[in-house]
């Protein structure tokens, strides 16, 4: 899908966002559109090189993206991502959470202890860390704020994925309903996207993806039409993070082309 496609309408114009994945996917597709749509970017992923090189791929709005490098699962690297953030542009309106990693749809007798933890530090731990710092600081300055936060189909259904990406994403829905009715008397909105099938390098994580799994998984997918554009689910992220949608709260919006409604 062209970025071209999608209408300049600089909705989201004199605001600050911080994006985690923004250096593939849908995290590289949000960037790019969040820009387009007027908003300076701190892009952030684990992979610098990724990011450093989105000035070069939109030179238009190079003035207004700032990279930086993050291990999501480190408490003390997400809070300096958002440090960084105010630091560099002297606030933070819109934080989405995007960065994450699939299991290899492994069930739970398979499971290590090792995939579950690193899978839990990534996908949940890493959106705990950086809603708290956001919600802390969105409080502190008195004037509400976004937080977005990418869960799954996995997150609310539970034939998507493995056991531990599943735990994962229902546990980012619950975070992002619970804060959504915490704060939203303080202007602070929070919501979620739900993708399905994206076409994105994420996979369905591991080299050696459980046989069960995948073969229990794919009883769902003949429902699915197509797979998903990532600018297709950059476009409710810009949304959902714009003043049209300042009384959507809490929300948990799948964005798969019908594959759960089946």
């Amino acid at each position: 899908m062209d970025i071209k496609k999608y209408s300049e309408c600089q909705v989201l114009k004199g605001k600050v966002a911080v994006i985690t994945g923004a250096g593939s996917g849908i995290g590289k597709a949000s960037a790019a559109l969040f820009l387009t749509e007027g908003a300076k970017v701190v892009a952030a992923d684990i992979n610098y090189d990724s990011v450093a090189a989105l000035g070069s791929e939109f030179p238009e709005y190079k003035d207004n993206i700032r990279p930086f490098k993050v291990d999501v699962s480190k408490k003390e690297e997400v809070e300096a991502m958002i440090d960084y953030a105010i630091g560099e542009f002297g606030k933070m309106d819109i934080l989405f959470n995007n960065a994450g990693i699939m299991d290899g749809m492994i069930p739970v007798d398979e499971l290590s202890d090792e995939l579950w933890n690193k899978i839990l530090r990534i996908n949940t731990d890493s959106v705990m860390y950086a809603c708290r710092k956001a919600v802390r600081y969105f409080l502190s300055r008195g004037e509400g704020g976004v937080i977005l936060n990418t869960a799954s189909v996995g997150g609310i259904c539970g034939g998507r994925a493995g056991l531990a990406y599943t735990a994962s994403k229902h546990a980012v829905v619950g975070m992002t309903k619970n804060i959504a009715v915490m704060y939203g008397d303080m202007g602070i909105r929070c919501n979620a996207i739900c993708p399905g099938g994206i076409k994105t390098n994420i996979g369905i994580g591991l080299s050696k993806p459980s046989e069960r799994g995948v073969m229990r998984m794919q009883k769902s997918t003949s429902t699915m039409d197509r797979m998903g554009d990532p600018l297709e689910i950059a476009a409710a992220a810009v949304f959902l993070s714009s003043d049209s949608a300042t009384f959507v709260n809490g929300a948990i919006l799948s964005v798969d082309g019908g594959w759960t409604a089946y």
